[in-house]
């Protein structure tokens, strides 16, 4: 099954049935995956100077995006979920600090290794369902979860714990020089996924923890309306996005774009699947 490249027409290649309605839940049989119904609108990508004043250029300009309704998975995927794909991937350490218990999220993956498990796991359902990486398109609309402050649960970076694990006063004990945000997030490193408050559609950790690779490849945004963008066919990176754990508050944002070669690997790396059918 070669799903290299998950391109959406115009009309989605992902219809929904009449019975999927937000909020409904569906579980993967395999790995106990869960996936959210995310529904499909309309939504501003990008930020501005006068709404998110830490935004990089690259935010920009921003465009009215419109998207089917796509299932998105609920957390980042765990180590425990990608042992059933590679029962010898192990995620290290950062410091002696461990990364690779069952619930934390998998890291020292690639964008390669994260296409490679997402044609597993539909190899696995036999062609009934099917799972790819989101676009970064997919991504920012489900983080943003009909908010269009500068992160989803608003612009308080004061709050960011509650929501969020991050560069944090805990993290700054271990790391005294880092730029840490003003609360405490009682972790070091990575936490077991879903220790955080989710956003309204349900969905936890989409800031922090570990970036989440995206589908499509790094490039500018093109201005103007768009239905169900997937980038361009071509490039050199690959969008990620999210922030993680040792990001101070301007990487996470909602808006903040980032990339990485579909090689590299890092402690701070990991991936979330869509469902495509």
């Amino acid at each position: 099954m070669d799903l290299s490249w998950r391109i959406i027409s115009s009309k989605g290649d992902a219809p929904t049935e009449p019975q999927d309605k937000p909020g409904d839940v569906f579980v993967e049989p395999v790995t106990g995956m869960e996936f959210v119904f995310i529904p499909g609108k309309c939504f501003v990508m990008g930020s501005t100077e006068k709404t998110d004043p830490d935004r990089y250029q690259d935010e920009g300009p921003v465009h009215k995006v419109c998207l089917d309704g796509f299932w998105m998975g609920r957390y980042e995927v765990t180590n425990a979920q990608y042992h059933y794909f590679r029962p010898g991937h192990d995620s290290g350490e950062y410091e002696g600090h461990p990364l690779n218990m069952d619930a934390q999220p998998v890291v020292n993956v690639s964008w390669k290794n994260a296409r490679a498990f997402a044609i597993w796991l539909s190899a696995q359902n036999q062609g009934q369902y099917s799972f790819w990486l989101p676009t970064e398109a997919e991504w920012e609309f489900a983080c943003r979860a009909g908010t269009e402050t500068s992160r989803y649960w608003g612009d308080d970076v004061s709050q960011t714990c509650q929501y969020a694990n991050v560069a944090d006063q805990t993290a700054g004990k271990y790391w005294p020089s880092w730029n840490v945000h003003p609360c405490n997030d009682g972790f070091a490193v990575s936490a077991p996924v879903g220790s955080f408050s989710p956003n309204a559609f349900g969905l936890y950790d989409m800031m922090g923890n570990v970036w989440e690779a995206c589908q499509d490849w790094k490039a500018p945004y093109r201005p103007g309306e768009q239905v169900n963008p997937a980038g361009p066919q071509t490039g050199k990176r690959r969008m990620v996005r999210g922030g993680s754990w040792d990001n101070e508050s301007r990487g996470i944002r909602s808006a903040n774009r980032s990339y990485a070669t579909p090689s590299f690997k890092r402690y701070n790396n990991g991936f979330r699947l869509v469902r495509t059918r």
